[in-house]
């Protein structure tokens, strides 16, 4: 019985070895995986803007113009009043900062914000509130674009 022990060992050995070689082809496969995710998660995200995104102009003086231009334009396209725009003089290098303050039917200054954040360039929100006004509403809004010489 007891030349049987080691020929049992040895068998029971080989036995447990097949699902440990499983078992380490399932680490191999995990570790490939988890470095694969560190390489792409460690990958900074490429930047989306593309040359259409910022208004073209000399100087930042001219990129207050285009911008005011292009909103007075879609205002007087949508039937809404510009009441106010103003140009921040603070803002920073490559932006244009204006403030806003127009005002009509809910439906076309609604229209008239929904057509400012959509078009190119990218015009953007910064702080904006609706309020109520006589015979429609009013829309104050803080107004940001980039723009490239």
């Amino acid at each position: 019985m007891t030349a049987r022990l080691p020929l049992l060992a040895v068998a029971a050995a080989a036995l447990l070895a097949i699902p440990a070689c499983g078992a380490l082809g399932d680490l191999t496969v995990a570790r490939a995986a988890r470095d694969a995710a560190r390489i792409e998660a460690s990958a900074p995200a490429p930047l989306l803007a593309t040359a259409d995104a910022a208004f073209p102009a000399d100087n930042a003086a001219d990129a207050r113009a285009h911008l005011g231009a292009r909103v007075r334009a879609d205002a007087a396209r949508g039937g809404v009043l510009i009441e106010t725009l103003g140009a921040d003089p603070a803002a920073p290098p490559a932006l244009t900062v204006l403030t806003l303050r127009a005002s009509g039917s809910e439906k076309a200054v609604v229209a008239f914000a929904d057509m400012l954040e959509r078009a190119r360039p990218a015009i953007r929100m910064q702080a904006w509130r609706l309020t109520a006004a006589a015979g429609g509403v009013r829309l104050d809004a803080t107004l940001v674009a980039p723009w490239r010489g």
